[in-house]
């Protein structure tokens, strides 16, 4: 599939990464955190999403592609070896998972190594179409293909350097038919006028092309932005004069409470006419949001963890922790000494 991606790179620099490339999830204490761990492979990204907080960050001209690969390998193998429970590893927090694969190759190293072992996962989270290689390969095995998707409303404004919404589906659906699971963000969900009519043409796209079943799980988050970045916001786009804004418990700005509850449970109520609830989760909300939209009480980190946890284990019936697998196995050896 050829890209459609209209902000490619130009440039980039290569630098040696001197700190880990393993790490969990920037999340808060405030906040109900997924649980994965990042690999961070690359820095910056060029696609020039109107709300994207990465372009407050780094260079969106220039992305850093991180030279050192064979110590991100040996870093990437310890932890797995090292780690007793269920390990899911993300690699679009700092830049588009994809952005780079025609220069940089990576996947080719990491994808192997992931497929190969018992208890980890990755998902390769994009809005681009670059899948040309990893449709070739054979490691699809644990390996999660995901996408940012929105209204093509805000799409088309707000996401210009991106492929069309329609695009990302076609993709989607091409690596499904090679043997790839699925995930997929609406983040953020943008209030504007006419949001629920474009948000559910969204969905039943989707579902139009993808089979439900091999979507693991979907995510939702509401537009978040730091204070800084309010004014040069509202300059770039209209469609962020919409909507009252608070400074949340982790100093960004968010919607208010009853108008983030009422985006999600809008969405939600999209979403499970497809999978059921318990593969959709929030993306750094608080446990009031969790109660008001899944009315669960006292929602955690932990809890969301085992949540997708046990998404991954449907979609990969080999996934195991090393804890169960030894606790199994030590059980099974209690049996046979009876039966002695």
């Amino acid at each position: 599939m050829m890209s459609t991606l209209k902000n490619k790179p130009a440039t980039y620099r290569y630098e040696e990464n001197r700190g880990r490339f393993i790490k969990p999830c920037p999340g808060t204490p405030r906040y109900v955190c997924c649980g994965y761990r990042i690999i961070n492979f690359a820095q910056g990204c060029t696609i020039g999403c109107t709300y994207c907080i990465l372009d407050h960050y780094f260079d969106s001209d220039t992305p850093v592609l991180f030279s050192n690969v064979e110590q991100l390998i040996g870093e990437l193998k310890k932890t797995v070896a090292n780690s007793k429970g269920i390990l899911r590893f993300g690699t679009g927090e700092f830049t588009d998972s994809l952005l780079h694969d025609d220069y940089y190759h990576v996947y080719g190293r990491i994808l192997p190594l992931i497929a190969s072992s018992s208890n980890a996962v990755l998902e390769i989270k994009t809005k681009t179409v670059n899948i040309g290689t990893l449709i070739n390969m054979d490691w699809y095995d644990r390996i999660i293909m995901s996408w940012s998707l929105n209204s093509d409303y805000i799409a088309s404004r707000e996401e210009r350097g991106a492929p069309r919404i329609e695009e990302r589906i076609s993709a989607a659906h091409r690596v499904e038919t090679c043997g790839y699971k699925l995930a997929f963000h609406f983040d953020p969900i943008v209030f504007y006028d006419g949001w629920e009519e474009g948000y559910k043409k969204t969905i039943e796209a989707l579902f139009h092309r993808i089979d439900p079943q091999n979507v693991v799980y979907v995510s939702m988050g509401s537009l978040r932005f730091s204070p800084d970045m309010q004014d040069s916001l509202m300059q770039r786009s209209d469609v962020y004069l919409h909507g009252d804004f608070i400074r949340g418990q982790d100093g960004k700005m968010r919607y208010f409470r009853p108008l983030r509850t009422r985006l999600y449970r809008t969405v939600l109520g999209y979403l499970k006419q497809y999978i059921p609830e318990e593969r959709v989760y929030l993306c750094m909300e608080n446990q009031d949001v969790w109660k008001d939209v899944f009315a669960i009480d006292n929602m955690t980190s932990a809890q969301l963890t085992k949540r997708l946890d046990r998404a991954c284990v449907r979609a990969f019936p080999g996934l195991i922790s090393k804890q169960k697998a030894f606790t199994a196995a030590k059980e099974g050896q209690g049996k046979l000494d009876e039966i002695r």
